[in-house]
């Protein structure tokens, strides 16, 4: 069926006088809003929602960072007797610690030692 059969068939069920091209704008009004309806999906505007707060935390970070006031170490004794003992405990514990390290470690190679022995044994008869 052509346009012209179109609004014919539309003039004598109506039997109002239909302006000439009025489907062709219906259609083409309807075909533009589903465009737009298409553009507007939930998922778009998540999106675009998202991409602004990510966008207004990135200019927030960047805010603060230039902002952000230089560190300056200070002191944790201001007494040297005090700074001297805390150091000597400190050292004292690293030393502790690392002679606990040395004497696993010479266990385990004395271990190592007694089975290569034992090894040697088994495979040199």
């Amino acid at each position: 069926m052509n346009e012209k059969d179109f609004d014919r068939l539309l003039n004598e069920a109506l039997n109002i006088p239909i302006p000439y091209g009025l489907a062709e704008r219906l259609e083409k009004q309807i075909e533009q809003q589903a465009a737009a309806e298409k553009n507007r999906t939930p998922h778009t505007i998540y999106y675009r929602l998202i991409s602004l707060a990510a966008i207004v935390l990135l200019a927030i970070g960047i805010f603060l960072q230039i902002n952000k006031q230089p560190h300056t170490p200070t002191d944790t004794f201001t007494d040297p007797v005090e700074a001297t003992l805390a150091a000597e405990q400190a050292l004292g514990f690293m030393s502790r610690q690392l002679n606990r390290g040395l004497d696993r470690i010479t266990y385990a190679q004395q271990e190592f030692e007694k089975a290569n022995k034992t090894l040697e044994k088994y495979f040199n008869k």
